[in-house]
């Protein structure tokens, strides 16, 4: 896969190999690393076992190099955003969820919306969609 991802405010370059890496915190303010897949869709997250979170708690997203905080206030407040940059140079807004085990993914170019996962309905209509 040849889909780079980059943080929104410093561009800096988010994937090595087969993960995306943010920094991460907890709402009892536990701090780490997770992984993400690059795959949309996949909702594999790898982590340290000490950071410990479960089903439908809620994270705090971060650029580990700016430490920008990643959330898409503009859009709505369990998202987090970043970049893609395609195999054609083609760039687009990527929004997830920030919420544990809530699968939603949108890739956004212009007014093209293409959504991945279970939970897209509960977001769409802050797309305009």
């Amino acid at each position: 896969m040849k889909n780079e991802y980059l943080c929104p405010y410093c561009r800096g370059n988010l994937k090595i190999e087969n993960d995306i890496i943010f920094a991460a915190r907890t709402k009892s303010e536990q701090r780490g690393i997770i992984l993400l897949s690059p795959k949309l869709g996949n909702y594999r997250v790898r982590k340290h076992p000490d950071l410990d979170f479960n089903e439908g708690d809620q994270l705090e997203i971060f650029c580990p190099m700016c430490h920008s905080n990643l959330k898409a206030i503009n859009i709505n407040e369990n998202l987090a955003e970043v970049l893609m940059i395609d195999e054609l140079g083609d760039e687009y807004e990527i929004y997830f969820s920030e919420i544990i085990g809530e699968h939603v993914t949108f890739k956004i170019h212009d007014s093209d919306i293409e959504s991945f996962g279970d939970d897209t309905d509960t977001y769409m209509n802050y797309f305009g969609a």
